[in-house]
């Protein structure tokens, strides 16, 4: 099998290609080298070097499978450059779906839980309505739109998935936009303090990557055409307990601070979410590690970076 993976270089994206280019003819679409080391055999991995919005039909052809993971990543493009999420998440999936409607590869399209926004209900489902915060998940929703009306307009097979908050090896510990948790995991690890909004007193849903990748892959090879799924380990958890998890098994107490959150996180940012996972469960997928096993391999795999320099706080 033929595999596109856009943004096949960054935390998911690298995941996917580690996965399938064992197996599979991989080539991932990234807009630099930057993050080929999360590759672990990079000569079995072609690298396309070039921005999304730069996608012809020649690109697409012959490809079997389209993972469609490429996009920005925060909600903060907003304060300092406001139409990066228009250009990335709306005009570069014009472009791909353009160049992938000659050939008609299966699609599948990787979005986020955070078009639901606040829910008044909770757990979400694949039916709750959507009430985007941020032009973010704004534009990621729009996004699902476009894979559906091509994915029906040129008849090709589609699916949507939207992932929770991912976790585990192979993120940064250093962005506090996205992947706060990475970051508060490293401050543990080196006794650096921690705060936290609301002192970790909220309820998220995190998906460890492995599960994560393992739903994607049976979402594209079994799921009918058209569906949509919201994938996550179906296991609320308060935030705080999990960073109670990372001092048990660092052995490190980093003092913990509560913050409120400033006001463009009160605006656009989620407090408490949980995802009802039947429906990609009735696939034939589950997820296979729970909480404390996959801060476990988090940390194991940041503990040939503890030279490095320590951070500071967290939201």
């Amino acid at each position: 099998m033929n595999v596109l993976i856009t943004g096949g270089l960054g935390f998911v994206g690298s995941a996917l290609a580690n996965r399938l280019c064992a197996e599979h003819s991989v080539t991932v679409l990234a807009r630099s080298e930057r993050g080929r080391g999360r590759l672990q055999q990079p000569e079995r991995v072609r690298i396309m070097v070039k921005p999304l919005g730069d996608l012809v039909s020649a690109d697409v052809a012959g490809m079997d499978l389209v993972i469609h993971c490429a996009s920005t990543v925060d909600n903060y493009n907003i304060l300092s450059e406001p139409y990066l999420d228009v250009e990335t998440n709306l005009t570069g999936t014009i472009a791909l779906l353009e160049a992938c409607k000659d050939h008609r590869p299966r699609l599948l399209y990787v979005s986020t839980y955070g078009v639901y926004g606040n829910l008044a209900e909770l757990p979400a489902n694949e039916e709750s309505p959507c009430e985007p915060l941020g032009t973010y998940p704004a534009t990621k929703l729009c996004a699902e739109q476009f894979c559906s009306i091509y994915g029906r307009l040129h008849d090709f097979h589609f699916n949507i998935c939207r992932l929770t908050n991912v976790y585990g090896p192979g993120d940064r510990h250093d962005n506090t936009k996205k992947g706060a948790f990475h970051y508060l995991i490293w401050n543990a690890m080196t006794g650096a303090p921690i705060n936290i909004y609301r002192g970790g007193d909220f309820v998220r849903d995190y998906v460890y990557i492995d599960d994560a990748v393992a739903a994607l892959l049976t979402v594209a090879r079994v799921a009918p055409s058209g569906e949509l799924y919201l994938v996550g380990s179906g296991e609320p958890v308060r935030f705080g307990d999990l960073i109670e998890s990372v001092h048990r098994q660092t052995g490190r107490k980093s003092v913990i601070g509560a913050m409120a959150p400033p006001r463009f996180h009160d605006v656009v940012g989620i407090v408490d979410f949980t995802a009802d996972i039947s429906k990609v469960r009735s696939l034939g997928w589950a997820p296979a590690v729970g909480y404390d096993e996959g801060i476990r391999r988090t940390i194991a795999s940041y503990v040939p970076h503890l030279h490095d320099a320590p951070a500071g706080t967290a939201a």
